[in-house]
């Protein structure tokens, strides 16, 4: 029941971490008023290059985590193929990717984790230089604005 819950957690922090650094630096330039024209199937995950590209970064980012020692005791005892097969159908459903995701809620899976405010930074650093590498930056901050709402759910410790 615990590597359960621990697992969510993660599936959760991984999302919020991400979101939350990534809104501190959000800025854009247009020299338009006018929003950028897009079609009904450009959706962010098409745009992020889909499921191929989603796996790369959360298995960086989950990898270089889950050994960092400032990060790793959440990752005790967790399957990380599992976890990041979670996250990925996460990423993937809130991208507009179709995939169907069952975990728990990032507040039910992070309750009893406390996750402290410096470990949430440090795993959404490591998630935002894998979206650096792997996509533009306007689909990173989209992604990571997605995601900021996460942060008060899933960080306990200030």
């Amino acid at each position: 029941m615990m590597k359960l819950i621990t697992l969510k957690f993660f599936t959760i922090a991984f999302c919020a971490l991400i979101s939350l650094l990534g809104c501190s630096q959000l800025a854009t330039k247009s020299n338009s008023s006018e929003p950028p024209k897009t079609n009904a199937q450009d959706s962010l995950f098409n745009r992020m290059g889909g499921l191929p590209v989603i796996k790369i970064i959360v298995s960086e980012t989950i990898d270089e985590v889950s050994s960092n020692p400032k990060t790793s005791r959440s990752f005790k005892d967790i399957k990380l193929p599992k976890l990041k097969e979670s996250v990925v159908s996460q990423i993937c459903k809130l991208t507009g990717g179709g995939c169907e995701y069952d975990g728990e809620t990032m507040l039910n899976s992070h309750k009893d984790a406390k996750i402290s405010t410096a470990e949430f930074e440090l795993f959404v650093s490591v998630f935002r230089e894998s979206l650096s590498r792997h996509t533009n930056t306007r689909e990173k901050n989209e992604l990571l604005k997605i995601l900021a709402p996460m942060k008060r759910d899933i960080v306990t410790i200030q």
